[in-house]
């Protein structure tokens, strides 16, 4: 598409947004052409078109409708990351990125037809009430919840709301007891680090799953914290990181590079360059560093690992990643829904563009199968042709997908709803394992093998069936689920380091 061609678009989707946000009056009859008045007022063909179809067409249109799915079609065709999104979604949507919502603090999930909470969120108001793990929510509002085929979207409509706002509970404890609690919504962070632990002598672990308006104090926090550990080297992960606010990576990014250099720079063909460095003494600009980055990682994630890899301050182990490099700003609506239009490119220190190609005859969407049938994600990344831009940022140590362990059989059974309330339901009925912190879990945790003949008995299997190798991953699975009820929902993510090959391959490379 021409350059050029893009303003009159771009005034198209401005013209369809602002008039879906009025009352759509039509004062003209079948048949006949537009009045002077509005000719005058300069409508374009494609508000021509939306007044006829409403007026004129056989069926009864939605005017919303009809303008979203206008809007969408034009932004299809312009590049893969411009965006609508409805008044409706748009609070939702923005969650993660904000880092907090109106909500009472717990973590829950739907077992046996009912609401169940697996965990209280410190500090929240739920917590505050007394509310525990293992409570039943049977009322809200007065209205039965149980055994009612309640959905999770049912309940986060009526859970979460303005902070401040009253909701009206009833619990059903593990004594049968029922408790009613008045509980007004608080602000419930969302935090973006998953994981920040000491994983080996003087090795720390930070996993951050998003860049939110949090992140960068989350991470000051984690960092602080881990160096009084004693950390001197550091993993930080950002495996499955789809990105955020791009001041959140820069910001990031700070607190591993000495002042004046170039973390990443923008341009676009109405946008002019803008160039970000590092303002200030960072937090650890000196350990050693290691980034894990997967097909996942992409867009602020990829931000910080080009500007760790071009400044040589660390290295990137992994696969390629993602390779979204388009620049969204984003533009509130008159009727509150938001658009969000390409305005630049991402390019590293180097000037690398980290946007993979897009367009026609490029399967965009696929691309991730075709990493998996080319050998990319499993062979030696010899396989690359460097003189080809794939976009995304190639690791300095490659790390392949670790396919040995895999069992369909076993995948099977741990990836289903039956797997998840079986592991809640050994939770119940082993509330409380005398064991003191995550890595006594991980080396003291014994399964009990009859629960788990049990429940492969209720389901036609047999443990005999099973490979000692796969029942070990199925006892694995199990201690990973239960961690996060008898801990915390970070505890799956250390509790996985131990096995995680690109965590042992990261450790590896440091002790050499």
């Amino acid at each position: 598409m021409k350059k050029n061609s893009q303003i009159p678009l771009f005034v198209l989707v401005i013209f369809i947004g602002f008039f879906s946000s009025l009352t759509y009056w039509i004062g003209i009859n079948q048949g006949k052409v537009l009045s002077p008045e509005r000719e005058q007022k300069n409508w374009t063909s494609i508000n021509v078109v939306l007044d006829n179809l409403l007026n004129n067409y056989v069926d009864s249109l939605d005017f919303y409708e009809l303008s979203e799915k206008s809007i969408n079609n034009i932004l299809k065709d312009l590049d893969p990351h411009s965006s609508f999104i409805p008044a409706k979604k748009r609070l939702s949507v923005n969650e993660s990125l904000v880092g907090h919502f109106g909500g009472i603090g717990i973590r829950f999930m739907i077992y046996n037809d009912t609401l169940t909470i697996v965990d209280v969120i410190e500090g929240g108001p739920s917590k505050l009430a007394g509310l525990k793990k293992r409570d039943r929510i049977i009322k809200i509002e007065g209205e039965n919840l149980a055994g009612v085929g309640i959905k999770n979207d049912d309940v986060l409509k009526r859970l979460k709301g303005k902070v401040g706002s009253e909701v009206n509970i009833a619990i059903l404890n593990p004594n049968n007891e029922i408790v009613k609690h008045r509980l007004i919504r608080g602000s419930i962070p969302l935090k973006s680090i998953s994981a920040s632990t000491i994983i080996k002598n003087n090795i720390g672990y930070i996993k951050l799953s998003s860049f939110s308006n949090s992140s960068d104090l989350e991470f000051k926090n984690a960092i602080i914290e881990l160096k009084n550990q004693g950390m001197e080297k550091l993993i930080f992960d950002l495996r499955f990181n789809g990105g955020g606010y791009l001041h959140q990576a820069i910001n990031i990014s700070d607190e591993f590079l000495k002042k004046d250099q170039l973390i990443v720079y923008t341009e676009g063909a109405h946008s002019k360059k803008r160039s970000f460095y590092s303002r200030s003494k960072g937090l650890f600009e000196d350990g050693e560093l290691i980034i894990l980055v997967n097909s996942s990682t992409a867009s602020a994630s990829e931000i910080v690992s080009g500007a760790i890899q071009d400044n040589n301050r660390g290295k990137i182990l992994g696969r390629r990643t993602f390779g979204k490099g388009l620049v969204q700003q984003p533009l509130m609506l008159p009727d509150s829904s938001e658009l969000r239009i390409t305005t630049s490119r991402y390019y590293t220190p180097s000037g690398k563009c980290i946007q993979k190609p897009y367009g026609d005859n490029i399967d965009y969407d696929n691309d991730i199968l075709e990493r998996i049938e080319s050998g990319e994600l499993t062979q030696n990344d010899s396989i690359y042709d460097k003189s080809i831009f794939k976009g995304g940022i190639l690791p300095d140590v490659y790390s392949p997908i670790d396919t040995l362990g895999y069992s369909e059989a076993i995948n099977k059974i741990i990836y289903t709803r039956k797997w998840r309330d079986f592991c809640f339901s050994y939770f119940e009925k082993f509330p409380n394992p005398k064991i003191s912190d995550t890595k006594d879990y991980y080396h003291n945790f014994k399964v009990e093998i009859k629960e788990l003949e049990k429940y492969l008995g209720k389901n036609g299997e047999k443990i005999s069936s099973y490979t000692p190798k796969e029942i070990k991953d199925l006892k694995w699975s199990l201690m990973v689920e239960l961690s996060s009820y008898y801990y915390s929902d970070q505890s799956r993510y250390i509790l996985n380091t131990f096995r995680d090959s690109d965590v042992k391959k990261a450790i590896k490379e440091m002790s050499n």
